[in-house]
């Protein structure tokens, strides 16, 4: 029992690390661009020096900014600003608890800075200044009507000033936040027009903040009490079987702006309903769908829909994926308002249906230290499953359950970092139950060698990343691991002017697997200590070589 108490408390702190690093990441990104630029990396960097009275020096900034972005892109995307930052810790020899409070403390620095440069950078300020947008959005498309955008103003000017200036919503104060000269605002020029206003305003910026959450709270309380459900919305679920695909093989397919039904053949009309403005979490929403559908309570699924015009994009509306595990999180919200307008999309996408866990509990990678003593104990044989073999098209058989190693072997699984050179990311997530027979993962990156062909090669290959599970004792463990890039697929319908999610999946699973541990032979030897030390299952047999068999013709 204690030893299950001890396996939650690590599981439990390496989630801790990820949420710490994951807000800090978000307090660098000051344009919300999933990214971070050099030109942000800098200002905080420079705030930072500023505030600890240091000199701040380009050039060794410059170098941070470098040893980060690996893939020298002149951005630094999470898992890059994750690598480095965990690299330093483990430098330090830093034990979780003072990894979670030092991240911590930077990331109420970072965002405390940003906060003392002004509105404009305040986390805050922009998140509220969004759902203002929205809320005045009253036909749903995305844009701000004259009318609309003096009635947002209006009301914020008014909030956040004690001295009213007529000034900032007249014809010319439009004029000159209708950037394109269209005729009406999109967000980001509402945004800045915002901004502008406040320049003129003298208040603190946490001060300006708590005004415009006065603001929504009432706003939206006045949209609730008129409105109690949104329009009829049509729910849209994956016909047939569908496969894996990675995102640069997904998208070829799909109904475009200008041909939006072209593969609308693989979706499958089940209804259609209101939604309650009451649902507050995503799981709220899936939970309603799960009813509608007839599916199982222990079903995940993954919601989409498509969102307001993007201006940048041409006015293609949003694929945007359903977001929020605590009320006032996510998107969820924003989602009930935008399909109570008249203009809405008012479709719903489900998709990557599969089986919620549970027995099996999420387990964390192991690092510092403790990664270091689980490698120590990988002294016999590897049996590897790589991703493309078990998952891409209909993907191979899993070995023969149970799957039998012995003491000291590891069952390694290879997962793909990236897509398309570094375009799209990839996010794993690892289910077990005895992580004192098998090991919490330990991560290797092996060596990606560039793929043969004539052609000449396009950038280079993307990373792979080695999760070993390393026998630890006798027993039985159950695991499996979970491959998604659906919070790519906005990225994904921008980049390749597509207007509904994928029709294949954008989440897989390797597993279950059922691992039986046995002891080793006479002496502590394994008997497999003469084969090579990495062997791959290719949905057949081990054999050295990665990928999979060959089909059989019928």
């Amino acid at each position: 029992m204690a030893a299950v108490s001890s396996q939650q408390k690590t599981g439990k702190e390496a989630e801790e690390v990820e949420t710490a690093l994951q807000a800090l990441f978000a307090a660098y990104d000051l344009d919300e661009s999933g990214d971070i630029s050099r030109d942000e990396f800098f200002k905080i960097e420079m705030r930072f020096a500023f505030e600890s009275d240091e000199i701040y020096k380009a050039v060794s900034g410059a170098a941070r900014m470098t040893r980060m972005d690996k893939d020298s892109s002149g951005t630094i995307d999470y898992e890059e600003f994750r690598c480095r930052f965990m690299t330093n810790y483990a430098e330090m020899g830093m034990s979780r608890a003072e990894t979670i409070e030092h991240l911590n403390k930077q990331t109420k620095m970072a965002l405390l800075e940003r906060a003392r440069m002004g509105p404009r950078y305040h986390a805050g300020i922009r998140q509220v200044l969004r759902q203002i947008f929205y809320l005045f959005d009253t036909s749903g498309d995305g844009y701000l009507a004259p009318e609309e955008w003096v009635a947002a103003q209006k009301i914020v000017a008014m909030e956040v000033s004690d001295d009213f200036d007529e000034g900032w919503i007249n014809e010319a104060a439009f004029s000159s936040a209708d950037k394109d000269g269209n005729g009406v605002l999109d967000l980001a020029e509402f945004m800045e027009s915002s901004f502008l206003m406040f320049e003129g305003v003298k208040k603190r910026a946490d001060a300006i903040l708590a005004t415009l959450q006065r603001v929504v709270k009432v706003m939206e309380a006045q949209q609730s009490q008129t409105k109690k459900d949104t329009l009829p919305v049509e729910i849209w679920v994956q016909d047939q079987t569908p496969i894996f695909m990675p995102p640069h093989s997904s998208w070829q397919d799909e109904g475009t702006e200008d041909d939006p039904d072209r593969n609308m053949g693989k979706w499958r009309k089940e209804g259609e309903v209101a939604l309650s403005m009451n649902l507050t979490t995503a799981e709220d929403v899936a939970s309603f769908i799960r009813l509608l559908l007839k599916l199982p309570t222990d079903m995940w699924v993954s919601i989409f829909y498509c969102g307001p015009p993007r201006p940048d994009a041409g006015g293609l509306r949003t694929v945007t994926l359903l977001r929020g595990e605590r009320p006032g999180e996510g998107n969820v919200q924003a989602m009930l308002q935008y399909l109570s307008k008249p203009n809405a999309d008012l479709r719903l996408f489900v998709k990557n249906i599969r089986k919620r866990p549970s027995k099996l509990t999420r387990q964390q990678r192991l690092f510092t230290d403790q990664r270091d003593q689980i490698l120590q104990k990988k002294t016999g044989q590897s049996w590897g499953l790589d991703w493309e073999t078990q998952l891409v098209g209909e993907g191979m058989k899993l070995p023969p359950r149970p799957m039998v190693i012995k003491v000291g072997d590891a069952l390694v699984i290879e997962v793909p970092q990236s897509d398309d050179h570094g375009e799209y990311k990839y996010a794993s997530s690892i289910f077990m139950d005895r992580t004192d027979v098998l090991s919490q993962p330990v991560d290797e990156e092996p060596v990606v060698k560039a793929a043969k062909s004539k052609k000449k090669a396009v950038g280079e290959p993307d990373p792979l990343l080695q999760f070993s599970f390393v026998a630890l004792k006798e027993g039985s463990c159950v695991l499996f691991v979970d491959l998604t890039w659906e919070d790519q697929e906005e990225k994904l319908a921008l980049t390749k002017k597509i207007a509904t999610p994928v029709a294949e999946n954008s989440q897989a699973r390797i597993g279950p697997i059922e691992v039986v541990v046995e002891k080793n032979g006479p002496g502590g030897k394994n008997e497999k200590d003469k084969a090579p030390a990495l062997q791959w299952w290719n949905g057949e047999k081990w054999t050295t070589k990665k990928g999979p068999a060959k089909r059989k013709k019928r």
